[in-house]
């Protein structure tokens, strides 16, 4: 039973690498399933499997992320954000990864760029292409430099946990994160700049690029009037780029053709310009929402775990799934066509969203897209509300930071008196609760801990003794690091520390009693996601929105991952005595 139990768990694990590389099932499918079977088998007991959703590092993170609710309705990271671009790409892009790490490294680097995004995009002084990347990777490492600055280290602190080690300390990723920081920073003020070049569009027609349709119903004053004639081809910011009839689609555009009902008119423009379409008589929606409705508008980015992947919007009937309705199409700098219905959405998309009052309670929506916020404004909070909330927040970071309140029981606190005040509702909660990475999380610590049981975990430290006997312990630290990262940058930064902190523990026994090296170099490298806007939730966010194509990321996080890594493991070997 010994035998065939390590084997079991063995191919668990390969098969559950194998399912994230090569399908688009969502990562928390595949740990719950493994989970399950684990214990249908009988390897991993009921309690065993239950005992991960207890891990203190895994509420923390839960908390956090419920935090960040009211957090990104705060003005301040907005306020910010204007005051620090100016003409001068270097110098923008300097204020914008200090301002952005420091706030990554207390609160969740997604929820940062969130905020940011918007005021970034809106500014004129500098080209938004230059500074949303940048943003990005700022935010990655800024949130390397505590345990709570990103789910990353949360996550490892769990498996440490997890193994009966002590708890990581608040400030033990601090020495390898600051001068790591340090050294990119300098990459990104001297070479984002100069490797970022401004999209071919002129400043005014970046924002141009959203697809979106209407439709000629029955009566409309368009009907047998030419597209001249009516008007359509003097639209400011918005422009008709094809018709579709029936099955046939009319791309381009004569000024001569003829507008029928029942036509379907596909424009590509700037949101902002959208009430133009509205002056047209029978000019409405092919999908029916009422006016209410319409000024609600929030924008997300389809992720790449999304079960809406390779689907048409026809298929998916965002009405009936999500309450909303899909305004608008965007896909980086890419010109779309062949109407929105046909539409076949991918990863980093990004989709402007007409929303019903049920939109933020149906939770069904939080593994399928990353809400980046309202296109318009937010809720936001008023003075009185935000002084509490930051004031809070920092109290309890301050004191869990010093070990005077362990910060599980001060963000328990700090959730209950947010909602006693109505800073955040019930509602909040449960929309955007994390429930796929709480799974994840869980189900990958009772992986571990089945790793133990079975005696698989002693097993592979024998191996490693066998066969990894002529590498140094520095080269086998450099390798659990490479590993970590390439899993990152193919299946995500949650799934690749869980998959290799086990792996990296048992290789590690064989050369030293201390684990932690090897803890952080899990760590570090699993939050190295700089060459695919896929691996990192915040490099999906600004993908669509700076207008940038994979060789951006390539051509800027080459340089970044190298000094990256170069100075994480130096400084991890040298503190560690590696």
């Amino acid at each position: 039973m010994g035998e065939f139990s390590q084997l079991f768990v063995a191919i668990n694990i390969v098969a559950i690498l194998a399912v994230l590389v090569f399908t688009r099932i969502q990562p928390w499918v595949v740990f719950l399933s493994s989970s399950a079977l684990l214990y249908l088998v009988g390897i991993s007991s009921l309690e065993a499997v239950l005992h991960g959703y207890t891990n203190p590092s895994l509420l923390v993170l839960l908390l956090l992320y419920l935090i960040a609710i009211p957090l990104e309705r705060t003005a301040i990271l907005r306020r910010v954000t204007a005051s620090i671009t100016s003409a001068n790409a270097r110098g923008s892009v300097f204020r914008l990864s200090i301002f952005s790490a420091f706030f990554s490294a207390i609160v969740n680097n997604t929820a940062v760029v969130a905020s940011m995004l918007s005021p970034l995009k809106k500014q004129t002084q500098i080209d938004a292409s230059k500074l949303l990347l940048p943003l990005s990777y700022a935010s990655i490492i800024g949130g390397t430099l505590t345990l709570i600055g990103t789910s990353t280290n949360l996550i490892v602190n769990g498996f440490v946990q997890q193994y009966g080690y002590p708890s990581l300390g608040f400030f033990d990723f601090t020495l390898i994160g600051l001068p790591a920081f340090a050294g990119c920073l300098c990459v990104l003020v001297f070479l984002s700049p100069r490797l970022l070049r401004q999209r071919e569009s002129a400043p005014s027609q970046i924002t141009q690029e959203y697809f979106l349709e209407r439709e000629v119903v029955s009566g409309s004053a368009l009907h047998g009037r030419t597209v001249l004639q009516n008007g359509l081809r003097q639209l400011q910011r918005m422009f008709l780029i094809e018709i579709i009839r029936g099955d046939k689609v009319m791309g381009p555009v004569s000024p001569q053709e003829v507008v029928k009902e029942g036509d379907v008119l596909v424009f590509s423009g700037d949101l902002s310009a959208l009430d133009l379409l509205e002056d047209f008589d029978g000019l409405q929606a092919p999908e029916r929402f009422d006016h209410a409705v319409r000024e609600n508008l929030v924008e997300v980015i389809i992720s790449p775990t999304s079960s809406l992947v390779e689907r048409t919007i026809k298929q998916i009937d965002f009405r009936a799934r999500f309450d909303a309705a899909v305004v608008a199409v965007r896909r980086g700098d890419q010109r779309l066509a062949g109407g929105l219905g046909a539409l076949k959405l991918q990863a980093g998309d990004s989709l402007v969203l007409a929303v019903g009052d049920d939109f933020s309670r149906r939770r069904n929506g939080a593994g399928d897209f990353i809400l980046v916020g309202d296109v318009d404004s937010s809720k936001a909070l008023s003075p009185a509300q935000e002084g509490f909330l930051l004031a809070g927040f920092v109290a309890i970071v301050g004191l869990g930071a010093s070990g005077f309140v362990p910060l599980l029981k001060g963000l328990v606190i700090l959730i209950a008196a947010l909602m006693i005040t109505k800073v955040v509702t019930k509602d909040d909660l449960k929309a955007r609760f994390p429930f796929e990475l709480a799974v994840v999380i869980a189900s990958a610590l009772g992986l571990a801990q089945a790793m133990f049981d079975t005696g698989l975990a002693e097993s592979i430290s024998v191996w490693a003794g066998s066969y990894l006997n002529g590498l140094t312990p520095m080269m086998a630290l450099i390798g659990v690091f490479v590993i970590a990262w390439l899993l990152t940058e193919m299946i995500t930064n949650n799934a690749a520390a869980a998959i290799m902190f086990p792996l990296a523990i048992a290789v590690s026994s064989q050369w030293s009693s201390n684990y932690m090296p090897f803890v952080m170099a899990v760590a570090f490298g699993a939050s190295a996601s700089f060459l695919s806007p896929y691996g990192y939730q915040t490099n999906l966010m600004v993908y669509t929105a700076g207008n940038y194509r994979v060789s951006d990321y390539i051509k800027l996080g080459t340089p970044l991952l190298l000094v990256y890594g170069a100075i994480s493991l130096t400084m991890i070997a040298w503190i560690y005595g590696v």
